[in-house]
């Protein structure tokens, strides 16, 4: 176990840490108000959020253990339990329907959100179909067609709870891991125009989808102001300036900014740690992305690598949407920000997720080299 970890990429783990940490102090500080005022107890959220915290590490460090062969091995049974999940909660009449979606059910006693679950179950099982069709990807029928059926079949039912933000990084990330395993840009421009299409079809359905997009774009072009939350989100970053008002001190979360320790939270930080602190945090993905692209170049093998990106660029992408939307970039689309906010499904998968990779790292073609000639090193001496 000690050699395990000492191949360990530790930048890697510090990083992710370090944005734990962050975000557990975050949560506390725009939290609190709101704790205090409904449930009269200033830590509720925090107390909350430390059982997940726990639990998330937890896994973490099992994950760190479990050579992820061996999750890809069972790449099919994960796909299928997250489709299956997808599925129950947009039939299940009772305990998935909130606030107007079917995105919740109830797993062991706690609200668990599959999208979440699912958005991983979709970069494993490609990883592997990927790293096997690999040499066939440009030919459409053979090799991609598969691969997009595969992806529609997460991506429509998490499109119908309806779950425009999530799907739509989905699609994002498919088609990111398609580009690093060698598909046409011309197909990839047909699926790129096609899923715009169908997305665009999706929000003239949905009212407050459509709503949302015309609202956004008006603010884009100077016809509207932001909508509410998004205006005291530009409040937010625009009261902290260079060095921020101080830990504690946000005023926006005074029930001013609806959701200030989820969908909001970079606002706050914005605002308590100026933009020294927000350009530290977006510093810190960065960093973290860097590591997830170099552990994938030193993976031992396609689907290693294939799967190392894939986490990488979801838990990056994620972070750029919940800045976009907090900066009035992107459209309101309800995704939080990695490690930063409070959350049950989403924070425990990407700690999850990490485990994943920093196993990934402990397995890197650097490492097997140096084994391999310590390796012969001894048999020359014997």
């Amino acid at each position: 176990m000690f050699e395990h970890f000492s191949r360990l990429d530790f930048p890697m783990l510090i990083i992710v840490l370090v944005l734990v940490v962050i975000g557990l102090i975050m949560i506390y500080s725009a939290s609190s108000f709101k704790a205090q005022s409904t449930y009269d107890d200033s830590h509720f959220f925090l107390k909350r959020h430390l059982v997940r915290l726990v639990l998330g590490l937890a896994l973490m460090f099992l994950a760190m253990l479990i050579d992820y062969h061996i999750i890809q091995k069972f790449a099919p049974i994960i796909y299928l339990v997250a489709f299956i999940f997808l599925i129950y909660v947009l039939i299940n009449p009772t305990d998935s329907l909130l606030k107007g979606t079917r995105r919740w059910t109830e797993l062991f006693g706690v609200m668990f959100q599959p999208s979440e679950f699912s958005k991983y179950a979709l970069i494993i099982f490609l990883s592997v179909f990927l790293s096997r069709k690999e040499q066939v990807l440009d030919n459409f029928v053979d090799g991609l067609l598969p691969a997009l059926l595969l992806i529609g079949l997460i991506v429509v039912p998490v499109l119908i709870e309806p779950n425009l933000g999530t799907a739509s990084l989905l699609v994002l990330i498919s088609i990111s891991l398609l580009i690093v395993a060698g598909a046409r840009k011309q197909h990839l421009a047909i699926i790129a125009i096609s899923t715009l299409g169908m997305i665009t079809l999706f929000v003239r359905n949905i009212t407050y989808q459509k709503k949302r997009l015309v609202m956004f774009i008006s603010t884009l072009r100077g016809l509207e102001k932001p909508v509410w939350q998004v205006k005291q989100s530009l409040i937010s970053l625009g009261n902290g300036g260079l060095f921020g008002t101080g830990l504690g001190n946000s005023k926006q979360k005074l029930h001013f900014l609806p959701q200030p320790f989820t969908d909001f939270i970079y606002s706050i930080l914005g605002e308590e740690l100026g933009f020294i602190g927000a350009f530290l945090v977006a510093f810190l993905f960065l960093l973290f992305f860097w590591r997830a692209i170099r552990i994938a170049k030193n993976a031992p093998d396609r689907a290693g690598m294939f799967l190392a990106f894939g986490i990488g660029i979801t838990i990056f992408y994620y972070f750029l949407f919940n800045a976009g939307v907090a900066a009035n970039l992107l459209p309101i689309s309800g995704i939080p920000m990695p490690f930063i906010s409070y959350g049950g499904s989403a924070f425990v998968m990407n700690l999850v997720a990490v485990g994943i990779l920093l196993n990934i790292s402990t397995q890197s073609k650097q490492h097997v080299n140096v084994i391999e000639t310590r390796q012969r090193k001894r048999r020359v001496i014997v």
